[in-house]
Parts: structure tokens; C-alpha cells; sequence
């Protein structure tokens, strides 16, 4: 029995293991883009770049979740929740604008279905990367002053 609860644990230990090192980071997209680059496969561009976009969300969702508690404390003083409500608008306005605008640059971009995907993605790294530091630089770098 000792035997089978250590497996066990051992498992899930080991899937626990294998699920963090999913995760990408910024250092394993830069090997991958290495590897895509010295490889020249469009395909593993592909991998890449989503796995960068799943970093770049993160940050993005993060800076919006810390831009919005602020919000929270300035509508407080108002008893309001007016710049609560404009902060979640122009996030669902950024969305929509994203997608649409990386749509076009996938359409438009002359290739096979591969390369215009990645176009789209690179796309969309962009802009969440722009929005981001927008965030940063306009909300939370000015409450640390």
C-alpha cells in the first residue's frame, strides 16, 4: 500500500513538474525563435509565436487587472464606478480593434496559410505589447510618484 500512495505522489509530482515547464518564458520563445530561425520552418515560427503570445497576454491582462484597482480607488472617492466601467470598455474596444486589425494583416499578407498566421500573430504580440506599455507607463508608473 506504502508502495502505491509513493507512485502516486511520485505522479503527480512528475505531472505537476511537467505542467510548470509547459509554461513558456521568455527565454525558451528566444531559443525557439533561435531554433525556427537556424531551421527556417515557417511552422516552428508558429509555435513561437504563440507561445510569446501567451506571455504577452499574461503581462497584458495583469497590468489591466493592476490599472483596474486603481480605478476601483479612484471611483471610491466618487462612489462611483465610472472609470471602472471606461477602463473595462476600452479593453473590450482594444480586443475587438485587435482582432479585426490582425485579421486584415493576416488577409493581406501575401503567402501560404502558415505565413499569414504567423503575420497575424506577430500582430497581435504587438499590439498587446503596445497596450501594455501604455498601461504601465500612463497608470501604474504614475501612482508609484
Amino acid at each position: 500500500m506504502r508502495k502505491i500512495k509513493m507512485i502516486a505522489v511520485l505522479a503527480v509530482a512528475l505531472a505537476a513538474g511537467c505542467a510548470a515547464a509547459a509554461e513558456p518564458t521568455y527565454e525558451s520563445v528566444q531559443a525557439c525563435h533561435e531554433k525556427a530561425q537556424a531551421s527556417k520552418d515557417p511552422n516552428q515560427v508558429a509555435v513561437c509565436l504563440a507561445d510569446e503570445l501567451k506571455i504577452v497576454q499574461a503581462e497584458h491582462k495583469d497590468a489591466v487587472e493592476r490599472v483596474a484597482v486603481i480605478a476601483k480607488r479612484w471611483d471610491k472617492k466618487t462612489n462611483s464606478r465610472q472609470r471602472w466601467n471606461k477602463l473595462i470598455q476600452a479593453g473590450q474596444s482594444f480586443d475587438a480593434f485587435v482582432r479585426r486589425e490582425c485579421e486584415f494583416v493576416r488577409m493581406t499578407t501575401k503567402g501560404n496559410q502558415v505565413k499569414e498566421k504567423n503575420a497575424e500573430l506577430a500582430c497581435r504580440i504587438n499590439y498587446y505589447r503596445m497596450r501594455t506599455d501604455v498601461l504601465e507607463t500612463r497608470y501604474l508608473a504614475a501612482e508609484k510618484h
